[in-house]
């Protein structure tokens, strides 16, 4: 299967899920929307999708570590800072 095809099913993935959130006016989060895929990949028959859920929660685990990365490099550069003021 070509990459342009496996990267637009994982987009859709990600937008049923939201979608789904959404109208449930439920919270969205990284932590979430790894949640109801796992849901999905539970009850998900077709290989398609199922390999575009999976494809997708990779994403989220990527996006999620380089987030938090950025986080505590941030946190550490302020305590750095409020170290060197004392």
């Amino acid at each position: 299967m070509n990459n342009v095809f496996d990267e637009k099913m994982t987009d859709i993935i990600i937008g049923e899920m939201v979608t789904q959130l959404l109208n449930e006016d439920a919270a969205i989060s990284w932590s979430i929307l790894l949640e109801r895929l796992q849901q999905f990949l539970d009850t998900e028959q077709d290989e398609v999708r199922l390999r575009a859920a999976l494809r997708a929660m990779e994403e989220i685990r990527v996006e999620m570590f380089s987030h938090q990365s950025e986080n505590n490099s941030s946190v550490e550069t302020n305590v750095t800072h409020l170290h060197h003021l004392h």
